[in-house]
């Protein structure tokens, strides 16, 4: 009887002690297009930059995707209209 008692007030103790501890948890949210600090940016890009391909470029660059080798049409540029007023 008494060991079960024991057992039951150290399972109880445990329980409380458990939930005593548990706290909030708060979404802060770092990169500053998802509402973090702007001044984030910076470092967010050097980080993708050393963990990028060939890691070290320094600067900014856009990679193309490769299409697997299938040519792609060249773009057929149109004249725009002309936004001074005058009918052309």
């Amino acid at each position: 009887m008494l060991r079960t008692l024991m057992l039951a007030v150290g399972i109880a103790a445990i329980a409380v002690i458990g939930t005593s501890t548990a706290s909030e948890l708060v979404y802060k949210p770092i990169n500053p297009n998802f509402g973090g600090d702007p001044l984030n940016g910076n470092s967010l890009l050097s980080q993708a930059t050393a963990q990028a391909k060939g890691a070290g470029s320094p600067g900014f660059s856009i990679d193309f995707p490769d299409f697997g080798g299938v040519p792609q049409p060249d773009p057929d540029p149109t004249d725009l209209p002309s936004n001074d007023g005058t009918d052309n």
